[in-house]
């Protein structure tokens, strides 16, 4: 959209801003101040020098970066790639913080990954693009490089948001423990996570509505999981291995079955469907390993990469964000 707001769509913008973001309304503001620029500039391709000054000194702000994701996705990107070429070292890193989301979310996230590798450079801390580039690194396929990043934001602790990263990465001398045993379900747990991290980020995934950038109502049921993989699919189509393609096309022609507990052990265990055939399944959690042998379960038993590995999980649809 390139039209100017009228005043009272401005007070809206920052009204509907703040309380959705929970942020200051003076933050709002300078969103909105982002959000006017790219309609302008889009409007008549033209901008001052001290207009580009003064929104590189607003992408300065790592604050203004993290929430900014709301204006780069509605609006359209010329401005943010005008600003990154007059940028320098380290002005540089929010317009392509802007401009990698714009790419991302139409589905140019091997542009979004160049972009941002090209401004994320050692001696600097800008965690909105590290994070960034760590995530889309994983969809990538490149675990080492998404771990690299992870470590440096500081968020290589196990058991948290990026557990299942560091299961695939290896997490103990000998690269493998407990959870980590099946190779095939290990994997299709980070694929899971990623999926599932990729529909509540704001930045990544979801409708927006254009004047206001906030998230469309989510749909409920088996079909906003089957609509998060086809939208997530689409979305990282440039950087997702073939094989994770294919998968995720598996999964979400996957239905609900009836299974029994037949052996578990933490992390792992086999169950027998009703057509009478045991399945080597990994757990989702820990939770599920203690569940007594005789157990009826209705649950998805989704394939892996691993023909003989299953991975069994109780909840198909991601927590929207």
């Amino acid at each position: 959209m390139t039209a100017p707001r009228s005043p009272e769509q401005r007070a809206r913008f920052v009204r509907v801003t703040a309380s959705d973001l929970d942020i200051a309304p003076e933050l709002a503001e300078q969103l909105l101040l982002l959000s006017e620029s790219a309609r302008a500039y889009a409007r008549t391709g033209e901008l001052d020098r001290a207009t580009v000054r003064g929104l590189l000194d607003v992408l300065g702000d790592d604050e203004v970066c993290r929430h900014a994701w709301r204006v780069a996705a509605t609006e359209e990107e010329a401005l943010w790639g005008l600003l990154l070429g007059f940028a320098s070292p380290p002005r540089d890193v929010g317009p392509a913080v802007m401009l990698a989301v714009a790419l991302a979310r139409r589905g140019a996230a091997d542009e979004a990954m160049d972009v941002l590798g090209k401004v994320v450079r050692s001696g600097e801390f800008r965690p909105t693009a590290i994070e960034m580039l760590a995530e889309l690194a994983e969809d990538a396929g490149q675990p080492v490089l998404a771990w690299t990043h992870v470590t440096r934001l500081g968020l290589a602790e196990p058991d948290r948001d990026w557990g299942t990263l560091r299961c695939v990465v290896g997490c103990s001398s000998r690269h493998q423990c407990e959870r980590s045993r099946l190779a095939g379900v290990t994997h299709a747990r980070w694929l899971r996570a990623r999926l599932s991290r990729w529909s509540r980020r704001p930045w990544s995934g979801g409708h927006l509505d254009p004047e206001i950038g906030r998230l469309a109502t989510p749909s409920t049921g088996g079909e906003a999981w089957r609509s998060a993989i086809g939208a997530y699919v689409e979305a990282r189509r440039a950087v997702l291995p073939v094989g994770e393609r294919a998968l995720l096309e598996q999964w979400s022609r996957a239905e609900r079955a009836r299974v029994t507990v037949m052996e578990t052990s933490p992390w792992e265990g086999v169950v027998l469907d009703e057509s009478g055939e045991c399945r080597l399944v990994g757990w989702e959690n820990t939770a599920s390993s203690y569940l007594p042998v005789g157990s009826e379960l209705s649950c998805w038993v989704l394939p892996t990469l691993v023909p003989m590995e299953h991975l069994l999980v109780r909840w198909m649809v991601p927590t929207p964000w």
